[in-house]
């Protein structure tokens, strides 16, 4: 137990270690090795009398199933000769789940399917709601058939987000969604979303096979809490009780993924979800400079104690700091651009960071491509930075991160409320908003500030903020005002 033990800080070890008899959240701060205590807890557990097999935790991808299998097998609590613990993504498990039998019939015929279904792609989806809706229905919904296809994909997993449908529209796509899985069971097609109502029907339908299934394990483990949907955790109740305790690690202050049904109140409201479950919290940093960190604390600074988290450096003393952020304002992208490509080159005759290990930061994908398009043209010979959005960054780091499009309308990201369902482009919408101040602004304001945290923290030593005064996207050139969030700074 020492050895298991050996390396880990005191918040770490009581994570890792925290009794078994109760359900428990993880706040796991930016940087501050999460992995390490799921896969030491997954250990420990082994260690404490819990048979390797009786162990579920689930992850939401299969590289992050695969490098926790990874590293649990080369702690020495974890025996290769014997059944692992089961490591998977939640799709992957309620596909094991559907695909398994129960007295001589399959659990996929039990929820409807004919026989074992095939996988459906986009064109096929998008084919079958052609084929099940009319211009009439499009236009009541004000789509056109690829945001119908993401309203029956958003209506599935969480229909609570869908606040910005009338009562009739909603009514119009239930009846547009019980289409679309009927044809679906009657071709014996299923998509991914499938996977999870499918698996939560049979738990629902069937509640003796599951109390079966689930009555397996003895822990459940949850990687990436905050980033888990209503579908989801309807779906983990069914494995968790008195007799299974659920061990959930995930950070509030990082959940961006709310535009794809992710629902972060099972997270800020977990001692509700799972009575007498226990908050700890990680807020020792292995990444960022002391700088760094002290803006990324200002983020949250007004939460209340129970979930702020003060990170602070495990890996930098006090005389080792590092830079303060910088902050940025250019006439317009191109010389932004030209400058980053000057500054990565200085920065790297200076402290030998290779540019290409260094990060361009985006709100928008569109600018994102429109900033690696130009550096390219601009400077084919040289070696050029990574770009990619802040969604596509989170998990990752970077000793240099240029984070761009900091400003007011785009990074906050809203958009103007006209009363309709339709939503223009950003730039028509905030020249909306600046000739009639009269429309509501609609914004997540709470997740856009989650994002920028997740931009800041991606940050080792040096971290720059940029805005343009001027900006051409989607065709269109637009005086722009700084972030607000760069008041933060």
């Amino acid at each position: 137990m020492n050895q298991l033990l050996s390396g880990l800080n005191d918040e770490q070890k009581k994570a890792v270690t925290i009794s078994r008899d109760h359900h428990t959240l993880v706040l796991a701060g930016a940087g501050c090795g999460k992995t390490t205590v799921l896969t030491r807890r997954i250990a420990y557990l082994v260690g404490d009398g819990v048979s390797q097999e009786k162990i579920l935790a689930l992850t939401f991808t299969r590289k992050a199933a695969q490098e926790m299998l990874l590293r649990i097998k080369l702690l020495e609590q974890i025996d290769s000769g014997f059944a692992l613990p089961v490591i998977t993504t939640f799709h992957g498990f309620a596909l094991k789940l559907l695909a398994s039998e129960s007295g001589g019939k399959s659990n996929f015929e039990r929820i409807g399917f004919r026989n074992r279904p095939r996988l459906l792609d986009h064109e096929n989806r998008l084919e079958i709601l052609a084929q099940i809706t009319d211009k009439r229905i499009r236009t009541a919904l004000d789509v056109d058939l690829i945001r119908l296809d993401g309203l029956v994909s958003q209506y599935v997993v969480f229909p609570g987000r869908l606040v910005s449908l009338s009562p009739e529209q909603k009514m119009i796509l239930q009846q547009v969604v019980d289409k679309y899985q009927y044809e679906k069971m009657k071709k014996s097609l299923w998509d991914f979303s499938d996977l999870l109502s499918g698996a939560v029907k049979l738990c629902e339908d069937d509640p003796g096979m599951v109390h079966k299934t689930a009555g397996v394990f003895e822990s459940v483990l949850v990687d990436e809490f905050q980033d888990t949907n209503p579908l989801q955790i309807r779906f983990l109740n069914h494995f968790v009780d008195n007799n299974c305790a659920l061990f959930a690690v995930g950070d509030d202050d990082q959940a961006i993924y709310g535009f794809r049904g992710a629902d972060i109140g099972p997270t800020i409201n977990f001692t509700s979800y799972f009575k007498g479950a226990e908050i700890v919290k990680l807020q020792t940093n292995y990444r960022s400079k002391p700088f760094i960190l002290d803006m990324a604390n200002r983020i949250f600074r007004n939460k209340s104690d129970v979930y702020r988290k003060v990170l602070v450096s495990g890996k930098y003393g006090k005389n080792d700091r590092g830079v303060k952020p910088r902050v940025c304002q250019f006439t317009d992208q191109d010389i932004m651009a030209a400058w980053i490509m000057l500054q990565a080159e200085k920065i790297y005759k200076k402290n030998r960071i290779n540019i290409a290990d260094m990060a361009v930061l985006f709100r928008l994908n569109q600018t994102c491509d429109w900033m690696a398009d130009w550096i390219r043209k601009k400077f084919p010979q040289k070696t050029c930075p990574q770009f990619l959005t802040i969604h596509k960054s989170k998990g990752l780091e970077y000793p240099v991160v240029f984070l761009c499009d900091l400003e007011e309308g785009v990074f906050p990201n809203y958009r103007i409320s006209s009363g309709r369902n339709n939503i223009g482009s950003v730039w028509d919408l905030i020249k909306e908003w600046y000739n009639s101040k009269k429309n509501p602004i609609e914004c997540d304001w709470e997740e856009e500030k989650r994002l920028f945290y997740v931009g800041v923290t991606r940050a080792i030593e040096y971290l720059y903020l940029f805005s343009c005064k001027n900006k051409m996207v989607y065709g269109r050139r637009r005086r722009f005002d700084r972030s607000r969030f760069l008041r933060i700074v």
